[in-house]
């Protein structure tokens, strides 16, 4: 209603002007000629108020007020205008206006009203003569039928605008709608596309390519460089190709600071920002004039709070900027954002594994030759202290002072190897994610009571308590189940430095083995023993090392081992003694293989390693 009753402000101010142009022409022969043109200043006056009042205050009351002025106006004019006989079918205009504003019911109140008016003037003017009299009712009739018709009008024809401009507002309603559900599939699609790969130059190049036809001629991401504080051209697709290799080469050879032209300031304040060539103050950063680009919109590219980019784009006079390019450009950047932050934490977890591959295969190299170096002194080491103790046996019979050191001597040799194979074990973990087995079928009871008889043979001065069956068949590593009876009895003994009975248990639960070693040594607090089996871990920290010694590295290996048999292994409370600390494993009576060996195309490592035998 606002934009039609201005529509009648502007048609009241011309019919006024015409009203006043003919005054001036025909004033002579008028009575009353000052007062008409005070009615047609007022209405004029009036008729440029409205635009304001309607900006203030609603469109039905403005009308309402415009429909007094006109009738009061016209009134004045009639009985100013009295030898003026047509004067009021100025009335008719007043009616019709009514009807478009008001509709049908509005239109006959007004035309009663107005012939009321009209009678009351003619009366009051006197002119009441034979032919005014003859011509009353029928100037009445005319008002009264007028009123009538142009409500009829009004509702017919005016009505019948009135729905079809309502049909083209639906209909371009469900235009627009269309179009946004096309946008949002497509943005959907592009959105899927950019996050198909976690390469890096394959993202920025789904980017441009999604987003090119899209947008203007050419369309080019910018990634961040931190270090030097400007923007780096990346990639750059669009319809028009020779201005894409241009913009190409000018952006390379001239990259944008933060804050410099257009796309600067974009990544410097990471807002939207659109220009045309006249824009441009001083200067040509951005080269639209060198290129000739009729236009530019750059829009920031976002993820997680941080600017990684800016995607911007431009077209010369051949392809004029429309209000939806801006748009679709913060679209593709909201999508590109968490795309290119993936592929950026993939590359960057990409160049980490490989500088951690480069340390662990020197770690390797290292240790390996290490471990070689040491070996051959620690084997010279061991096979002359065991010349020196077999000529000591024929010198002398007995125990002697020099027999005594030569047993110390080829203890602490074993256990320097032993740290040795520690030592790369815990390097063929980190590399292969675990050891390697090979499985084999063998009788674990056996291999108990050697460990044992071991243990015991090295450890004269503790009473070790076997409780086995006669034989416990599996299929598993007999060298690494050795290892890990080793380990776990070798630890019991240490943390029982007071001496105890150690009591050794296996025996065979369905289709799987168990086996646990009982110590009544210091034990382990509830705290510490979900993390006795990590790498160089001791539940008593430094204090622990220093009273026991260790790297703590023998837990850690056994449960690597346990795992590649596909069982388990813990720590627990010996409450059966009241003191000290069970270590048990469990493990199927046939090892079966569950991850191949080798590092997986994810970049991590399965969980173990096994190898089968050959044969």
């Amino acid at each position: 209603m606002r934009a039609q009753e201005r529509q009648l402000a502007w048609v009241r101010l011309g019919l006024a002007a015409l009203a006043a142009a003919f005054l001036l022409l025909v004033g002579p022969e008028l009575a009353g000629i000052p007062i008409l043109l005070g009615v047609v200043a007022v209405v004029a006056a009036w008729s440029l108020l409205v635009p304001w009042l309607l900006a203030r205050f609603p469109a039905r009351e403005v009308g309402i007020i415009s429909t007094v002025v006109d009738m009061a106006a016209v009134t004045v004019a009639v009985y100013v205008a009295a030898d003026a006989v047509d004067v009021y079918l100025f009335y008719g205009l007043v009616i019709l206006g009514t009807a478009l504003r008001f509709g049908l019911g509005a239109s006959v109140w007004s035309s009663i009203v107005m012939s009321a008016m009209y009678v009351a003037v003619v009366l009051i003017g006197g002119a009441l003569d034979s032919a005014a009299l003859e011509s009353l009712p029928v100037r009445v009739g005319y008002l009264l039928g007028f009123g009538i018709v142009a409500g009829l009008f009004s509702r017919i024809v005016i009505g019948r605008a009135t729905e079809n401009a309502r049909l083209q507002q639906l209909v371009a309603e469900e235009d627009r709608e269309r179009e946004q559900i096309r946008e949002r599939e497509l943005l959907s699609r592009l959105g899927r596309d950019f996050s198909a790969s976690l390469d890096r130059e394959a993202t920025l190049r789904a980017i441009v390519d999604g987003a090119g036809p899209l947008l203007g001629g050419a369309t080019m991401l910018f990634t961040m460089n931190d270090a030097e504080r400007c923007l780096e051209p990346a990639a750059v697709a669009g319809p028009d190709g020779e201005l894409a290799e241009r913009w190409l080469a000018f952006a390379a050879g001239r990259r944008p600071r933060l804050g410099e032209g257009l796309v600067g300031r974009v990544g410097a304040t990471a807002g939207s920002r659109q220009a045309s060539a006249v824009e441009i103050p001083t200067g040509d950063p951005d080269g639209m004039r060198a290129m000739g680009l009729d236009w530019l919109i750059g829009v920031p590219i976002l993820a997680g709070g941080r600017l990684l980019g800016v995607l911007a784009t431009a077209a010369r006079g051949d392809r004029p900027a429309e209000d939806r390019f801006r748009r679709l450009a913060e679209a593709v950047a909201d999508r590109a954002g968490p795309a290119l932050q993936n592929a950026q934490l993939w590359s960057d977890l990409q160049e980490r594994m490989v500088r951690e591959q480069t340390a662990q295969r020197i770690k390797d190299d290292f240790l390996s030759i290490v471990s070689h170096e040491l070996r051959t002194p620690l084997t010279s080491i061991q096979g002359y202290s065991q010349l020196l103790e077999a000529r000591l046996r024929s010198d002398r019979s007995g125990e002697s002072k020099e027999m005594a050191h030569l047993r110390v001597i080829r203890s602490q040799v074993g256990r320097m190897r032993r740290l040795v194979d520690d030592l790369l074990d815990v390097s063929r973990i980190d590399r292969r994610g675990g050891v390697s087995v090979e499985p084999a079928d063998f009788d674990l009871a056996d291999a108990v009571r050697e460990a044992v008889n071991r243990a015991a043979r090295e450890h004269t001065d503790r009473h070790i308590v076997v409780v086995v069956p006669e034989s416990l068949a599996v299929h598993a590593d007999r060298d690494r189940l050795d290892q890990v009876l080793t380990n776990l009895l070798e630890n019991a003994v240490k943390y029982s430095p007071d001496g105890g009975p150690i009591r050794v248990t296996a025996e065979g639960r369905g289709g799987e083995v168990e086996v646990r070693i009982a110590d009544t040594g210091v034990g382990i607090p509830a705290e510490h023993r979900e993390n006795v089996f990590e790498r160089f871990y001791q539940a008593d920290g430094d204090a622990g090392r220093h009273r026991f010694g260790g790297l703590g590295l023998g837990l850690y290996i056994s449960r690597a081992i346990i795992d590649a048999h596909g069982g388990r292994i813990w720590a627990a409370a010996n409450t059966e003694d009241g003191a000290g600390s069970v270590f048990g494993f469990r493990i199927p009576r046939v090892a079966m293989p569950l991850a191949p060996a080798g590092i997986a195309p994810t970049g991590e490592p399965p969980p173990f390693v096994l190898r089968r035998r050959d044969g």
